[in-house]
């Protein structure tokens, strides 16, 4: 979702800080030496490094751990792209919202902080799609039992992020599942974030919630027994790496590395580490068609 997922402010823009470093002394494998002579962009390949933007409050895709370190599937995506292509990350923290923009006005090269590829947001700019997200309605683990069928939702107070592809796709699933058919409306609660709508269920504000399925998995697992999917998943929307609109010689270089990462066998190591090893795909640019 990044959503396909629920933007958070984390406050201002802040300085780049290195997320991982290669060609250091002892220099860079061959792979690598050779990856990073191919497709990049010469003003990359001169710099020696990639400007990432992410924003860290989507676990456990990207987001900060007890030390203030950042961790999560995303970034050792990103620290191992970074080691193929021979180059230097560097993150540049933003809110979500304002990545898109960072993006497009040149502030960062790219965006790997589990952005949805839809259709819309590929007026504006590219993606190179590398994870098959899924997202799930759920409730609490003591009402996951009034929800066995999907026409179970209808008449029911659903809370969503308004910013997450959740909240379109549930407005979809009210159509073609309640409207459609006579029964009464989903009640679909708008908020400012996922955690919002978890809060929502929490204070019995909403019978039910929506967002994407590996941030639920993780908080599932921080508060065992808590929460419980239910129905069946929302369509699958890949997460890709933003780029600026026509940066074909850039999108390219990722997609190549992404399918060296996946040859070798690291990509797969990542996820399963992550507990996301079902989402794996072979790169694809703007597949959302």
């Amino acid at each position: 979702m990044k959503i396909s997922k629920a933007a958070i402010p984390v406050g201002a823009l802040v300085a780049a800080a290195s997320l991982a470093l290669t060609g250091c002394a002892g220099g860079t494998s061959a792979s690598a030496e050779d990856a990073s002579q191919g497709g990049l962009p010469q003003e990359i390949k001169s710099s020696g490094k990639l400007r990432v933007g992410l924003s860290p409050d989507f676990p456990p895709m990207e987001f900060k751990d007890s030390d203030n370190k950042l961790i999560g599937a995303d970034i050792e995506l990103g620290q191992k792209l970074g080691e193929i292509l021979g180059v230097q990350i560097e993150v540049v923290e933003s809110p979500f919202e304002q990545l898109m923009n960072s993006v497009q006005t040149g502030r960062v090269d790219l965006v790997i902080s589990g952005v949805s590829d839809t259709l819309e947001r590929q007026k504006t700019v590219d993606f190179i799609d590398y994870f098959q997200s899924q997202a799930r309605i759920y409730t609490t683990a003591a009402r996951a039992g009034e929800f066995t069928k999907q026409s179970d939702v209808c008449g029911k107070q659903l809370a969503v992020s308004s910013s997450a592809e959740q909240y379109q796709q549930v407005k979809d699933l009210n159509k073609s599942v309640c409207v459609d058919n006579g029964l009464p409306e989903i009640k679909i609660l708008a908020t400012d974030s996922g955690s919002s709508a978890r809060l929502q269920i929490e204070q019995g504000r909403a019978d039910l919630a929506a967002q994407g399925g590996e941030n639920l998995a993780y908080f599932m697992k921080q508060e065992p027994g808590k929460y419980a999917p239910v129905l069946e998943p929302l369509p699958a929307e890949p997460f890709g790496v933003v780029v600026a609109k026509g940066s074909t010689q850039l999108a390219e270089a990722i997609k190549d590395g992404f399918s060296e990462m996946k040859s070798s066998g690291d990509y797969q190591k990542i996820l399963d580490k992550w507990k996301l090893g079902y989402g794996a795909m072979d790169p694809e640019i703007n597949s959302v068609k």
